[in-house]
């Protein structure tokens, strides 16, 4: 299961199984090379916690590619035929890279397992000092000064590396690791997940703009690409439930990167005083809390939750949804101006839960889904899937997501419903 605040989506992969093929492996630089050697029926000293494992999935109505898994006239099958094991991984996609976290002890056997972002828990940070604007290649590129992701296995991804997104003055410590630093810019709103590319496994980074999208946002997709998901044909369980919403208890918390490398803080939410319907001039429309700039010290330490401001208000009863400013050196009043399109553009759509798919969506973290529902339309729009839990076994093949943010909603309300 991925974590929501946790930049680098670690989803979780359980599935069951009873028999293995066996190869012969070594690392080079990160990658695993494997060479098969035999087939034989699962055993749990078959399996580690730290292994490396790839799991390939699909679906196939032909009955030869079926026929593939069962011994032939000559006794020959995927099991123990390299030809036969090539045709059948053809009808395949690789649905997870990753690592074994946990390993049942008796049969039939129970995976657990981490994908590849697990690994950077493990590699520790160079010092580097919080000055001068940086950018996400400076980091993770190939190319970059620090180079983070060397002898990870990941790579950062190509489309990312084009954009070379600044992310301010940031520092670095030893006692980060490369897992810790992509956690800390999730506070900056900039997100990073596993994303395929040509069958090489990068990490891709991006902003979370939900309206007026750019180059940097990882919601950027081909609308032909957008998978859909039909509640009466994909959904195996329906655990999402759709609640009254309110944007008179909305709050929007922008954040931006000052020219002298510090950070601005200014939530801004509806005034209460203020009637839409009798304009008065002498009342704003929007009210400012809760303003704070953060201290270099403050920013190194990880911190960027407004606080300490003499005029704090409690917004406990509001649903705080971040914005960060694209642009490095904004001025706070241009700031404010883009926090108060943010609001206005902004869907509350109260969905919230999970929906429980079969599995021949082979959804990944990170995409970008169209709902559409014919008995509840209010669901109808475009989501980010913020968490995916999948398992295969027994029991089938089912994928379990959380897609808590609405991009777009496509729902049109007839004439005879509340608008």
């Amino acid at each position: 299961m991925g974590n929501s605040y946790f930049m680098v989506q670690i989803s979780k992969f359980s599935l069951i199984f009873r028999k293995t093929i066996t190869f012969e492996y070594k690392i080079d630089n990160g990658v695993l090379i494997r060479t098969r050697t035999d087939s034989k029926l699962a055993d749990t000293s078959d399996f580690n916690i730290g292994d490396r494992i790839r799991i390939m999935l699909g679906y196939t109505n032909d009955p030869k590619i079926a026929a593939l898994a069962k011994a032939d006239g000559f006794g020959k099958s995927l099991h123990n035929d390299t030809e036969k094991l090539k045709t059948y991984k053809e009808q395949l996609e690789i649905m997870f890279d990753g690592y074994i976290t946990r390993c049942s002890v008796s049969t039939p056997i129970e995976l657990e397992c981490e994908n590849l972002a697990s690994g950077l828990k493990k590699i520790s940070c160079p010092k580097v000092a919080a000055s001068t604007n940086k950018t996400v290649n400076d980091f993770l590129s190939e190319k970059g000064k620090w180079k983070l992701l060397k002898n990870s296995g990941l790579k950062l991804h190509p489309s990312t590396e084009a954009c070379d997104i600044n992310i301010g003055g940031v520092g670095l410590t030893p006692d980060l690791t490369v897992a810790d630093v992509l956690t800390t810019w999730s506070k900056y709103k900039l997100f990073a997940y596993v994303k395929d590319n040509n069958g090489e496994p990068c990490i891709a980074v991006g902003r979370s703009y939900f309206s007026n999208a750019g180059k940097d946002s990882v919601l950027n997709k081909d609308s032909s690409e957008i998978k859909k998901i039909y509640f009466n044909y994909h959904v195996a369980s329906d655990d999402l439930s759709l609640t009254h919403t309110d944007k008179n208890f909305l709050a929007v918390e922008a954040t931006s990167w000052g020219k002298d490398d510090k950070q601005y803080h200014i939530t801004i939410r509806k005034n209460p005083d203020y009637n839409i319907s009798k304009p008065d001039p002498n009342t704003k429309p929007y009210q400012l809390l809760n303003e704070i700039k953060l201290s270099k010290k403050a920013r190194q330490m990880g911190i960027t939750a407004l606080s300490g401001s003499k005029d704090k208000v409690d917004l406990s009863r509001y649903t705080i949804i971040p914005y960060m400013s694209r642009k490095i050196g904004i001025s706070n009043d241009d700031l404010i101006e883009e926090a108060k399109k943010y609001f206005e553009s902004y869907n509350m759509n109260g969905i919230d839960g999970s929906l429980t798919l079969f599995g021949d969506l082979e959804l990944k973290t990170g995409e970008k889904v169209e709902l559409i529902d014919t008995r509840f339309p209010q669901r109808n729009g475009y989501y980010l899937v913020d968490e995916i839990t999948t398992k295969f076994g027994v029991g089938g093949y089912r994928q379990t997501i959380k897609i808590p943010y609405l991009i777009l909603s496509t729902y049109k309300p007839e004439n005879n419903e509340e608008k």
